[in-house]
C-alpha cells in the first residue's frame, strides 16, 4: 500500500499527492513492484 511505502520514505501522506500514470491515488491503493508513481507536494495558498 501506498502508506506503508510513504512511511519507509519518512514522508507524511498529508504533505504530498501520490500519482501513477495519469491518475491520483490514495494512500489506501495497493502499488506493486513494477508501478511508477510521483510525488508531488501538496501547495496550499490563502490570504493572509
Amino acid at each position: 500500500r501506498v502508506r506503508e511505502l510513504l512511511k519507509e520514505l519518512d514522508i507524511l501522506p498529508e504533505t504530498v499527492l501520490v500519482i501513477r500514470g495519469d491518475e491520483m491515488i490514495t494512500t489506501d491503493t495497493v502499488v506493486g513492484d513494477e508501478d511508477v508513481i510521483e510525488l508531488r507536494p501538496v501547495i496550499s495558498g490563502g490570504r493572509a
